[in-house]
C-alpha cells in the first residue's frame, strides 16, 4: 500500500472511530479492563429471555425468564409470560429447574399470560420481584412488587403500584449482595436498593438510572420508599420520600437499558452493566458506592460480535459465582434481535460466559489519587 493510500485509509479509520459513541465516564482508577472468555460460553432455554438472578438461602441461584418455556422448553413448548427457575450447581456444571411455570414445572405458572421482571432479590428467606404488569403499551405500564415465601412456588402481589405515566419512576433492578442478602457493607446495611428509569415518552429513550431505597422490614410498604436526591456536604447522598426530587445516579446519553448493579466484595466495588442499545453495545462501569461516582471499565460496540441491531436486555454478575478475590466473574446475560443472531448467536435464550477483571495494583491506585 502506497503512502497516499495509507493516509486515506488512516483518515477514514479516524473518521469512523469519531462516529462511535463515547463512554459517558472516565476510565476506572481501579479496573484496567475486562476480558470475556468466549470459549466458556454456554446457552440453554431457547426462546426465553431476561434472566435476572439472586442468591437464595439454600445456596442456589434463582432466576426469572419471559415469554418461553424456561429450562428444557422453547419459545412455544411450556411458554408462559413469566416463569421462575432454580439454577443448581456451579457455572461449569449448572442444572436449571423450572419452579413456577414453563416446561414440566414443579408448580403451575403464577403469571401465565402477563407479567415480566428484570429484578429479583432474596431477603431474609423471602424472594422478591419487581413486576411489569404489562397492562398498557410499553413503556406506559404499572409496576408492582411481588414476593414468594416458598422459594418461588407461589406468589403474592402488593395492593399498590408504582404507577404508569411519563416521568414516573419505574422500578427495574434490585441491587444484589451475597447469599440471602448477606454481606452488605455496614454503611449500607438495613436497606434494600432498587434501580430503574423514569418512564420515557417513547420506548428506547432512556438515558438515566434512578435509585430508590427502603428499609428491609418495610419493603412491602410503598410509603417507606425514598429516592436518591443528589449529594450533600462531603458528597453524602441525600434521600427524599418525594419522587419529584429524585436525581439520576447514572447517565449515558447513548442509552441505558435495564442497568444492573452487583457488589463485588473481593475488590469492594459496585459493578454496573448497561447496554446502550444493541446486543453488542455493552458498557461495564464501577464505583465505590451504589450511587457512584461511576467510571468506565469497558465500552463495547461489537460485544460478542453482535453489533448494534436488536436489543441488549440484561447482563448480571451473580455474586455466588465470583471468585474470592473478585477478579473472576460469570455473566448471565440476555439479548434479542437480528444482531443477537450473529456472532455468538445469543438471541432469546439463557446465556453464560466467564469474565476476568484486570485490576490496577494498589501502588498504582495510590499514585492515581495523588
Amino acid at each position: 500500500m502506497g503512502i497516499a493510500m495509507k493516509s486515506v485509509f488512516a483518515a477514514n479509520l479516524v473518521g469512523a472511530e469519531s462516529q462511535l459513541p463515547k463512554p459517558p465516564y472516565p476510565p476506572s482508577p481501579v479496573i484496567r479492563g475486562i476480558t470475556w472468555h468466549w470459549e466458556t460460553y454456554r446457552t440453554a432455554a431457547p426462546g426465553s429471555d431476561l434472566w435476572p438472578t439472586t442468591w437464595g438461602p439454600d445456596d442456589q441461584l434463582y432466576a426469572a425468564w419471559g415469554d418461553g418455556g424456561g429450562f428444557g422448553g422453547s419459545d412455544s413448548d411450556g411458554r408462559v409470560s413469566m416463569g421462575f427457575a432454580r439454577i443448581e450447581g456451579g457455572p461449569t456444571n449448572f442444572r436449571g429447574v423450572n419452579i413456577n411455570g414453563g416446561k414440566d414445572p414443579e408448580h403451575p405458572a403464577s403469571f401465565p399470560r402477563k407479567g415480566k421482571t428484570g429484578g429479583m432479590l432474596f431477603v431474609d428467606g423471602t424472594l422478591y420481584a419487581s413486576v411489569n404488569l404489562q397492562d398498557g403499551s410499553w413503556p406506559n405500564v404499572n409496576h408492582r412488587l411481588a414476593w414468594s415465601t416458598n422459594a418461588g412456588a407461589t406468589w403474592t402481589q402488593a395492593d399498590w403500584v408504582f404507577p404508569k405515566g411519563a416521568g414516573n419512576y419505574q422500578p427495574a433492578k434490585f441491587l444484589n449482595f451475597g447469599q440471602n442478602y448477606a454481606g452488605v457493607p455496614q454503611r449500607l446495611d438495613g436497606f434494600v436498593y432498587l434501580y430503574g428509569p423514569r418512564q420515557p415518552a417513547r420506548a428506547g429513550e432512556e438515558t438515566h438510572l434512578f435509585l430508590a431505597r427502603v428499609r428491609k422490614r418495610h419493603l412491602r410498604e410503598r410509603a417507606a420508599y425514598e429516592f436518591f436526591a443528589g449529594r450533600g456536604p462531603e458528597g453524602k447522598p441525600l434521600w427524599s420520600s418525594d419522587e419529584a426530587r429524585t436525581q439520576p445516579v447514572f447517565t449515558d446519553p447513548n442509552g441505558v437499558a435495564l442497568g444492573t448493579v452487583a457488589y463485588d466484595p473481593g475488590i469492594k466495588r459496585f459493578l454496573l452493566t448497561s447496554f446502550h442499545t444493541g446486543p453488542g453495545q455493552l458498557g461495564v462501569f464501577d464505583a465505590p458506592e451504589p450511587w457512584g461516582p461511576w467510571t468506565t471499565v469497558a465500552y463495547s460496540e461489537d460485544w460478542g460480535r453482535m453489533g448494534r441491531s436488536g436489543e441488549g436486555l440484561s447482563c448480571d454478575f451473580p455474586q455466588k459465582w465470583m471468585s474470592p478475590d473478585g477478579l473472576t466473574l460469570w455473566s448471565i446475560f440476555s439479548v434479542y434481535g437480528a444482531g443477537a443472531k450473529k456472532g455468538i448467536n445469543a438471541h432469546d435464550r439463557f446465556n453464560l460466559v466467564k469474565a476476568t477483571l484486570d485490576v490496577i495494583p494498589q501502588t498504582g491506585r495510590r499514585q492515581l489519587r495523588r
